[in-house]
């Protein structure tokens, strides 16, 4: 009978660890190795986990600057904030994710005509990033000269 219990209290440690691995990161959290903390939105800031590379590119460093205009160098309490709406934030990251040499290179001004231009406000963007990844229109008209 002393074995069942063991197992029992076993299963449901268990159980607790796997409910704190999955459960959201707090606000105040540190990133993972390797990846950087950003807030985005307006009223309601969302926050997004993304590879510390991510900072080197165009679109980030974009939004970045849209963000010294904004907040004038001083960013609100609580972390790196993006004055950027979540949903046209996370369309970037899927589009980056899936094919990141392709769209590494594109900047801010590019990725909001990319989203104005399959009709980006509400909607499913899996559909139309796939669409964007496999057309050949999206490619920058002048490439930086190596």
């Amino acid at each position: 009978m002393k074995k069942i219990w063991q197992i029992v209290r076993l299963k449901r440690l268990i159980l607790l660890c796997r409910f704190l691995i999955r459960r959201r990161p707090l606000a105040g959290s540190p990133a993972p190795v390797g990846y950087a903390a950003l807030y985005v939105g307006y009223e309601q800031r969302r926050r997004f986990e993304i590879p510390a590379r991510y900072l080197n590119l165009p679109v980030i460093a974009g939004l970045l600057e849209k963000a010294e205009e904004e907040f004038g160098g001083a960013q609100p309490p609580g972390g790196l904030s993006l004055p950027c709406d979540p949903v046209f934030f996370r369309w970037i990251l899927d589009l980056l994710s899936g094919d990141e040499p392709r769209f590494r290179r594109l900047s801010l001004e590019d990725f909001s005509c990319l989203f104005d231009d399959i009709g980006g406000v509400g909607g499913d963007f899996s559909a139309s990033a796939s669409a964007v990844r496999r057309s050949d229109s999206c490619s920058p008209l002048l490439q930086a000269a190596v």
